[in-house]
């Protein structure tokens, strides 16, 4: 087959081009998981969408507690029992609406502290994403990082950036979003694959 070479002077790249076919392969976001519910419960889990099959995660989230003040965390879960042990470590950068900045940081906590003193409105809950990083291994550590969105009890909008991990090697199938005290009332939750 002889091999062909496009000028420069025959393609215009000004034109729109179109394209047909699938997009497959590396990056490729494969959904294995998904949580929604408008019921109040003490937490809400989300179970086996973590697996051998995809290293890392990306999650879209939103949740809303049911009382003002409460802080929103997460947690890692292997078959079905949530990991309370105290190998969380967490830092987040919140910048606030009016120009201020603060931090959030919790070490050797039983759980992730995504958010503290919380807006009870559903429509004013936390909304974001993460990416979760090797959470089914057993030889590395599971590191996350978010940027989500809240208000705080106060009426305060936050935009909050950062990341946490559990200071051991141990693997998991699913996570918790869950607050410090009390229900949360609003939660949606979908996790994908991402295809190496």
């Amino acid at each position: 087959m002889a091999l062909s070479k496009i000028q420069s002077e025959s393609i215009n790249l000004a034109d729109t081009f179109a394209f047909s076919g699938t997009v497959s392969g590396a990056g490729t976001l494969i959904k294995t998981g998904s949580l929604t519910s408008t019921t109040n419960a003490g937490s809400y889990s989300l179970d086996s969408c973590f697996s051998s099959t995809y290293l890392n995660y990306f999650v879209t989230f939103k949740y809303t507690i049911a009382t003002d003040g409460n802080d929103l965390r997460l947690r890692f879960r292997t078959g079905g029992s949530t990991n309370s042990q105290s190998n969380y470590q967490a830092y987040f950068r919140i910048g606030i609406q009016d120009g201020n900045i603060a931090n959030s940081n919790n070490a050797n906590g039983d759980h992730i502290r995504l958010a503290e003193s919380c807006e009870a409105t559903d429509a004013q809950g936390a909304q974001g994403f993460m990416y979760i990083f090797n959470p089914f291994s057993t030889s590395t550590y599971t590191h996350i990082t978010a940027h989500f969105n809240d208000k705080k009890s106060d009426g305060n909008k936050r935009f909050h950036f950062g990341g946490g991990m559990f200071d051991n090697t141990t693997s998991f199938d699913g996570f918790q979003l869950t607050q410090n005290t009390g229900d949360g009332s609003l939660v949606d939750i979908q996790c994908w694959g991402i295809k190496e």
